[in-house]
């Protein structure tokens, strides 16, 4: 089976009845650049793919290919991200991710309402949280945040290791690949 981000995002996009039309008004990525995605003519960054999950409703692991030792890093200006894994807890799916921030500061636009998220530090120093209200955090330190508000992260020295998990609250929706279910 192809498991690629177009095919994904393809299958995606379709569940949702949505056409690439809609789904770029409402995501602000261009049509054309969505059907490159779904063709595989192109590679996705992290905040495109944000934004397309957001869009549809989704959490980024949709879109992001195998997990754990098999999967594929998204990389944004200065974050690269390897999913770890996927639980649902309570009525929450939570997704953890491994990513390496790099000191140039990566902007994070809005996510979906009600979405949190927990970074806590593995290596290094960083500053990540909401914009206006960044913290700065060392190795064991965490900090849990609003990601349905624009937010930041950086490393403050060199490189920096963190481990981030999206907290996605549940949906009353029951389609596959809604927040309330874990693929």
């Amino acid at each position: 089976m192809d498991d690629s981000v177009g095919t994904r995002l393809r299958r995606l996009r379709e569940d949702r009845g949505m056409s690439l039309s809609s789904l770029a008004r409402v995501s602000g990525i261009g049509k054309g650049t969505i059907s490159e995605l779904e063709n595989d003519r192109r590679g996705a960054r992290l905040d495109t793919l944000f934004a397309l999950t957001t869009a549809l409703d989704a959490p980024l692991g949709a879109l992001v290919s195998g997990s754990g030792a098999d999967a594929q890093p998204v990389t944004g200006a200065s974050v690269s991200a390897t999913l770890l894994g996927r639980w649902t807890v309570g009525a929450t799916l939570v997704e953890a991710y491994r990513a390496t921030l790099m000191p140039d500061r990566q902007e994070s636009a809005a996510h979906a309402h009600g979405i949190e998220e927990t970074v806590t530090v593995i290596r290094g120093r960083v500053r990540v949280g909401p914009r206006g209200g960044e913290q700065e955090l060392g190795v064991g330190e965490s900090l849990r945040y609003s990601g349905d508000v624009p937010h930041r992260f950086q490393a403050l020295d060199d490189t920096a290791d963190v481990i981030l998990l999206m907290h996605y609250p549940s949906h009353t929706g029951s389609e596959e690949g809604h927040l309330t279910h874990d693929r």
